[in-house]
């Protein structure tokens, strides 16, 4: 077996990554015409639904979790969560996932949660419940205590930042720096409103909308190559992934630019895919892969679970049968 991407994949049960970041309770409620009330007495001409599916799913950093532990890695989640019943659900999920979670409660937010709708299978509308007010400084300090205690035995760390308030400069600066101190290499992807508090991590992962956020005019055609230098110079990272849709993925190490397309597959729900990516980045990169082969290998993940509908995830012995087709 001479195919380094075959050779990592199966290095996945042996390894531990550890996810810190901004964790979601992702809800999805599926309602029908046909099993719906044809007249809803409080709106005339209107039908009245009842939701015939709920499907519930760790979110944010959480999918980044269950993509980890589908593929077979010793996981551990650190995250924030408010002190309620949404927390308690986010735990049981977990446990199902053989996630090991740490999840501090703060009493003074909710837990984040995104609940979406479909009708008939279209989906209709997203609702957010959310604080992302900074977490205090107490809060911040026992996130960090389950950042120490979690690094023993751990192969990469995976920073997933939705600027829902978890992270602040000094707590990501904390952990980069105690993960290089240890040879723990960092993958973050992180919000451009936030993009200082993530200096000196091993692989900075945006997407092309956040991009172009971080540098207006970054052109995902004509001059990827150079516009993707110059982001690299601007987040002062190791090296960058930069994820680009249909259009495939693209990075740099400081040395070498490289840009694979995207894999032709129907495309079912793209939620999700980025998390994926980060997920194939972390367990590649720490498994021995160059940064190349690692964005090869985060891409056939993404293909496969973009197949999915919701947020889904995919397993190790899926990334294996894709791999040797």
């Amino acid at each position: 077996m001479n195919n380094p991407l075959l050779q990592a994949v199966h290095r996945f049960s042996t390894m531990k990554v550890v996810v810190v970041g901004d964790v979601m309770l992702d809800m999805y409620e599926h309602c029908y015409t046909a099993q719906s009330k044809p007249i809803d007495s409080e709106k005339p001409g209107r039908r009245a639904y009842t939701a015939q599916a709920m499907h519930r799913h760790p979110g944010g950093a959480g999918n980044v979790a269950a993509n980890l532990t589908a593929f077979g890695v010793t996981t551990s989640l650190i995250g924030v969560t408010g002190n309620d019943g949404h927390h308690l659900t986010l735990q049981q999920l977990a446990d199902e996932r053989g996630i090991r979670c740490r999840l501090v409660r703060d009493a003074q937010r909710q837990t984040t949660t995104k609940n979406r709708l479909y009708l008939d299978d279209d989906y209709i509308l997203r609702r957010d419940d959310e604080c992302t007010d900074p977490i205090p400084e107490a809060i911040a300090d026992m996130v960090l205590h389950e950042v120490m205690c979690e690094l023993v035995g751990a192969d990469a760390m995976i920073l997933s930042d939705y600027a829902k308030g978890v992270f602040s400069e000094s707590l990501a600066q904390a952990i980069i720096s105690t993960c290089r101190s240890r040879s723990i290499p960092v993958i973050v992807d992180f919000k451009p409103s936030n993009r200082s508090m993530f200096r000196q991590a091993d692989i900075i992962a945006p997407n092309a909308g956040e991009a172009k956020a971080l540098l207006p005019g970054f052109n995902t055609a004509d001059t990827l190559d150079t516009d993707t230098r110059e982001l690299y110079a601007h987040l002062q990272s190791r090296n960058i992934i930069i994820t680009l849709g249909s259009q495939g993925i693209c990075g740099f190490d400081g040395q070498t630019f490289f840009h694979h397309p995207a894999h032709q597959v129907t495309v079912v729900d793209t939620v999700g895919c980025g998390d994926t990516v980060r997920a194939g980045l972390a367990t590649g990169y720490s498994a021995g892969l160059s940064l190349e082969e690692s964005a090869v290998l985060a891409n056939q993940a993404a293909s496969l679970v973009c197949k999915k509908q919701g947020t889904a995830s995919v397993s190790a012995d899926e990334l294996l049968a894709d791999l040797v087709r």
